[in-house]
């Protein structure tokens, strides 16, 4: 199931199976986190789309299992995106996840 939000155009739904390519500039925009005891997983990556838009995947779901979710989350820019990975990482962090080494 895709959850999509965005503050910009409400007919994401159609676009939904739009390719999508990772941002590779050196920094860090793509991050992974488990929590070992729950065998819970989440995972970000801050990609640009074919129109150019700065958007926010973000997966989670249990290790070893289908269960989980995904949404779209649009950004302003390269920079709001990383501002909300950090945010995100530090929520994880504090509910017990460990950033997982790739």
């Amino acid at each position: 199931m895709v959850t999509l939000h965005s503050t910009r155009r409400p007919s994401l739904e159609a676009a939904s199976n739009r390719p999508v390519r990772p941002h590779t500039d050196g920094e860090r925009s793509q991050c992974r986190w488990i929590h070992p005891e729950k065998q819970r997983y989440y995972s970000v990556a801050l990609v640009r789309d074919l129109f150019g838009d700065w958007t926010l995947l973000q997966c989670w779901g249990g290790i070893g299992s289908q269960l989980g979710g995904q949404r779209i989350l649009w950004v302003e820019s390269h920079e709001a995106g990383l501002k909300q990975i950090a945010a995100i990482g530090k929520r994880r962090r504090q509910h017990g996840y460990r950033e997982a080494v790739a």
